[in-house]
Order: structure tokens, then sequence, then C-alpha cells
């Protein structure tokens, strides 16, 4: 399912503006870096007590943000958001508890949680040098095949190794799948590319791609 997070090759939103950060500071304002502390904290948590959680149900959570919502937060705004998403999924907290209205819970005191699923990890089909090209269709959940690549060429350049798949991690389940670096030509991805030498090169899950 397409949703605003995927701005690739999208047009209309104006010039870029450049903004001047302090680069000697690693956060620009205090709260982003507690946002950062508690995020990892928490995810470092669920990992190891082996929830349902994963990251690509995390970046589900932000891609289902209003796009209204979504292209005017802060980057640390949204993962407030998708920290209380999770605690609430997870049954480590309530919906009263972030407004306030009772005692603060112990901590990571699951009432929900549902247990990780694990699948059998699938074989590779392609080799460097492959030509390849991108599905089409889509899940109607998470999905890391940004648009502005599918239906398109493109050549094997090497196998990365078995990564999870994201479309079903964003479910709770971990199904690890082959990945590869793949090359497209520019011309191939953008018309108006026709006279331009370049490539791009991305990752890509081997479910993503069909020979061509």
């Amino acid at each position: 399912m397409d949703t605003v997070h995927d701005l690739g090759g999208v047009q209309g939103f104006g010039p870029i503006p450049n903004t001047d950060e302090d680069d000697s500071r690693l956060f620009a304002e205090e709260w982003k870096a507690r946002i950062w502390a508690i995020a990892m904290m928490s995810m470092g948590r669920l990992r190891a007590d082996d929830t349902g959680w994963t990251l690509d149900w995390y970046r589900h959570v932000l891609e289902r943000l209003p796009p209204d919502l979504y292209l005017r937060m802060d980057y640390f705004e949204k993962w407030i958001l998708a920290m209380m998403v999770t605690a609430i999924d997870e049954g480590i907290a309530e919906i009263g508890d972030f407004r306030g209205d009772g005692p603060v819970p112990e901590p990571f005191a699951y009432t929900t949680a549902t247990p990780l699923i694990r699948q059998a990890e699938t074989p590779g089909r392609f080799a460097p040098g492959d030509t390849i090209v991108t599905r089409r269709d889509l899940p109607s959940m998470h999905t890391r095949l940004a648009r502005y690549m599918r239906g398109r060429r493109g050549v094997i350049e090497r196998v990365i190794g078995p990564q999870p798949l994201p479309e079903l991690a964003a479910e709770g389940t971990v199904l690890r799948e082959q990945t590869y670096v793949v090359r497209f030509r520019m011309a191939e991805l953008w018309p108006e590319a026709e006279d331009n030498g370049d490539s791009l090169v991305t990752d890509m899950w081997d479910s993503y791609i069909e020979p061509a």
C-alpha cells in the first residue's frame, strides 16, 4: 500500500530549505536526545524479550500517520507517536497513561505481547549478472519496494545474504529471504534521463524481483 512516506520522484513539494545546524552537537535539542534514548532502550528490550515487535512494524506505524501530520511533524515527533503505539500494542501501557489519568505502570509489564513467529529461510534464485525486472503488485500492508522502481529492469550486482522480509516482519513474522544489490540505469527509472549514463544501486529482496 502506497503511503505518504514514499516520496521518491514525487514532484510539487517545492525546494528543500538549507537549514544551518550546529554540527558540534549530536542532537539539535535536548528532548530529541531523550526520545532517541527511550526508543533505543525500548527497542532493545522488546527484541531481548522476543516479542512480536520488529523494526518493520515500527516503520509501518509511521507510514500510517495521516498525510498532513506526516509531512509537517518533526522526525522525532513521529518517533514519540510510534513508541506510544508500541507501548499500547504490547500491553505495556494504555492510552490513559499518556494522558496522565492514573499512576505510571510498571515498566515492560506485558499484557498483550504476541510472540515472534519464525519461518524457515528461503533460498535465493539469482546470481550476479542476472537481468531482472521488479514486480508491480504489492501487499496491502508494508513494503520496502519504492514505487518509482516497480516494473523496471535491472542487473544483479552482488548477493548480500538472507535478511528478514519486511512485508512479513511488519506482521510479527520473521522469514529470512535472500537479498541482492541491484543496479538500475537512470534512463530505466526516469524517462527524462535518456542520455544520462549514471545508475542507481539499491538492495532488494528475492520476492521483489523476477527474471527479465
